[in-house]
């Protein structure tokens, strides 16, 4: 049975993608319009903010995948089927991605002058198998933004497991204070001891957040959203505050709190509270419709900004202070998301829908032959 389809989902990962939209145009035009025109610091960090939709990302993608296990309770051979869905969800989009940033990134589109030799071999093997998200030089090195699908691929292979034994709220919030604790310790390790220092490490765009260790945690945050949403009133044990408690004063006298952690505690209580009385300006159909071609538009979206960089449009007007300045900012975000969604929707139509279509196919058949 296929899952329920929810408004306020979509609605979620169609924010959570015009948050990352939002702080790729600010990389594209802020690094000279705010030394220019000092932009306040609180629009900085607004813009800068939406860095964090990739953890909203997270969190929904966690929460559905709990939903999806309990609607398909009794299915046979449960774990092959998952794992075919999920890569057929991914695979194809992405792989379409990597070709065109082979060409975008490494080896340029003169079709008469192809040198393949400038490919470099182990970070195209790495994103072809979802690991590059484990390796510092390749994180982020091929598909712009590809290290957070490598992380949710790897999380993939942890869901079947943590399905069956997150069974109620107590153990969700358990398993979500260790997380959170023992992903900021092997995260500071990898990055202070492991990590060449050539590798960024205390960036927000390094390898110190761009790794499956350091986002783990935040997809805990889903199976404890959706153990709130069908709690059942279960009370909350001592055990369970008192692991708590040990977690907050980890954090508040040992190692401060990593951001992308502390913003999605921000965020796992907007999709409790859109879950259960949902505020019609952040769910309604024009999001979900964004919200449905996310995937697409997350990958897409990085080659429309390059393209436009390619050309130089970064301005659709003389800009000469800083209301003109912001102005251009918004039409330009507004440009890009309309671009980017019109190309995503044929991408969805003719590349997603038809690999999932693959998926479900590959399953009819595992079950005519069982049957």
């Amino acid at each position: 049975m296929e899952p329920k389809k929810y408004e306020y989902i979509d609605s979620l990962r169609g924010i959570a993608v015009l948050m990352v939209i939002l702080v790729h145009i600010g990389n594209m035009l802020l690094p000279q319009d705010e030394i220019q025109y000092h932009y306040p610091e609180w629009l900085c960090r607004i813009i800068s903010a939406g860095r964090y939709g990739v953890q909203l990302f997270f969190i929904v993608s966690a929460l559905t995948l709990f939903m999806s296990h309990n609607n398909r309770k009794g299915e046979t051979q449960p774990v092959k089927k998952f794992f075919i869905r999920r890569f057929f969800r991914i695979a194809p989009m992405y792989y379409l991605a990597i070709i065109y940033f082979t060409f975008d990134q490494f080896i340029g589109f003169d079709f008469s002058n192809l040198d393949f030799s400038l490919i470099p071999l182990k970070a195209l093997l790495s994103s072809i198998l979802f690991v590059n998200s484990l390796f510092p030089f390749y994180a982020n090195l091929y598909v712009p933004g590809g290290w957070s699908v490598s992380v949710e691929f790897i999380f993939y292979l942890f869901v079947p497991f943590l399905c069956s034994k997150i069974s109620n709220v107590n153990k969700s919030i358990s398993f979500a204070a260790i997380a959170f604790v023992v992903g900021a310790i092997i995260s500071s390790i990898a990055c202070y001891y492991l990590i060449p220092d050539t590798v960024q490490q205390n960036s927000d765009d390094g390898f110190a957040v761009f790794n499956f260790f350091v986002q783990f945690p935040v997809f805990t945050l889903g199976f404890l959203c959706y153990r709130i949403l069908n709690n059942n009133e279960e009370p909350i044990r001592r055990s369970t505050l008192a692991l708590m408690l040990a977690a907050f004063v980890f954090f508040f006298f040992f190692m401060p709190i990593p951001k992308h952690l502390l913003f999605s505690l921000i965020l796992l209580i907007l999709v409790v509270i859109q879950a259960r009385k949902p505020f019609k300006i952040l769910s309604n159909k024009v999001l979900a419709k964004v919200g449905k071609v996310s995937f697409s538009m997350y990958l897409v979206h990085f080659a429309i900004i390059h393209a436009l960089n390619n050309i130089g449009f970064n301005y659709l007007f003389g800009v000469n202070d800083i209301y003109t300045s912001l102005l251009n900012f918004v039409l330009m975000y507004l440009l890009v998301s309309l671009i980017t969604y019109l190309v995503s929707s044929i991408t969805y139509k003719y590349i997603e829908v038809k690999g999932q279509n693959i998926g479900r196919q590959i399953i009819k058949t595992m079950d005519k032959k069982e049957s």
